[in-house]
């Protein structure tokens, strides 16, 4: 395939009328791709107490069938394992696509009494669906679609006799992404935002349909060629609904209150936000990466389900973030006022 950064070979070929020489482009498909392969490390870390590691690869072939058209495959195994595919296709010359889907997942999921954890759960999906929508660059995507999976939540550590939950889930979605900033793993500038609203139609747990919102949005201003601040806030809202099972939202964990355990806190709402400085003290070899930044943040933040019963949890955070080629690595000590604290290590997004 010929395209923008595919050109193997450049040469004259003659004059212009106007006596400038004539660039002859002779394209040659490399032999490396496409099909491209991206490979994957997550890592989220806790302590011994939740420390969780995968890899895997994403397989992209490019222009299947037409021009544009991607046929994306992901493949991750260890602590959480994933198989999905998906065929983005777009609409002749338009800016509208099709996009198709399947997924297998299998995710650990922590349960709670109080501040006690009592279980870890295997969360299990395995469904598809099918989105309509519109491209609008670079920038933004737009996307409307029907999701159905079935789902199993079964106790894989803890004390017997804690119940399974299963069946089946249908939902319509809606996606709007807007990425304005500068690098998909440690921006400098820009915002980013993500909403995603839902019709819940059915769902184990679910006694009617619900419907729901969630909105996350990071904000980077740089302050100097190597410092900026950042901020990011979320929020999610069942509106006047309970959540099911699989629709319930949580906080703790990595960049979501950093000094508690992931999914410590669920509920039919979440709000959360930090705010926070990230400055480049030093520079890796091309081969390994790029920046090290060492940074700053607190985090607030809440899930509940009676907006008269809002407990907001803080977390001080001080880390180190890396970019590697492997992804950002960040290694962070979180404190709360209250007391609680944990050493934070993971790799993938973070933002």
């Amino acid at each position: 395939m010929a395209g923008e950064g595919q050109f193997d070979r450049l040469g004259y070929e003659g004059f212009t009328q106007e006596g400038v020489p004539a660039l002859r482009v002779t394209a040659h498909e490399k032999s490396y791709g496409p099909p491209f392969v991206d490979l994957a490390v997550n890592v989220d870390g806790s302590g011994v107490a939740a420390f969780d590691f995968s890899a895997g690869a994403r397989i992209t072939f490019m222009d299947v069938e037409h021009h544009g058209g991607e046929w994306r495959n992901d493949l991750l195994l260890g602590s959480s394992n994933l198989a999905a595919t998906e065929f983005y296709q777009p609409l002749g010359n338009t800016h509208l696509f099709v996009a198709p889907y399947a997924f297998a997942s299998k995710l650990p999921r922590n349960a709670f009494a109080g501040q006690t954890r009592i279980a870890v759960f295997g969360d299990e999906r395995a469904g598809g669906g099918l989105d309509i929508g519109y491209n609008g660059g670079r920038r933004s995507e737009f996307r409307f679609g029907y999701e159905i999976f079935s789902g199993k939540l079964a106790p894989l550590i803890g004390s017997a006799g804690l119940p399974s939950i299963s069946g089946s889930t249908g939902e319509f979605r809606v996606r709007y992404v807007w990425d304005g900033q500068d690098s998909p793993t440690i921006p400098s500038r820009g915002i980013r935002i993500v909403a995603n609203l839902s019709r819940v139609l059915q769902s184990p747990g679910l006694a009617h349909p619900v419907g729901q919102l969630d909105v996350q949005t990071s904000t980077f201003i740089p302050t100097g060629p190597k410092t900026s601040l950042f901020f990011v806030a979320s929020g999610g809202t069942t509106f006047r609904g309970n959540a099911g099972p699989f629709q319930q939202f949580a906080l703790g964990g990595a960049f979501r209150l950093g000094a508690y355990l992931p999914q410590e806190f669920i509920g039919n709402h979440y709000a959360y936000s930090s705010l926070g400085f990230r400055r480049e003290f030093y520079r890796l070899p091309p081969l390994v990466g790029g920046r090290i930044y060492w940074g700053g943040w607190y985090e607030a933040g809440s899930a509940f389900d009676d907006p008269g019963s809002v407990v907001v949890r803080g977390t001080f955070n001080l880390g180190v973030i890396a970019d590697t080629f492997v992804g950002p690595i960040a290694l962070a000590t979180s404190v709360s006022p209250t007391g609680q604290s944990r050493v934070n290590f993971s790799i993938g997004r973070l933002f």
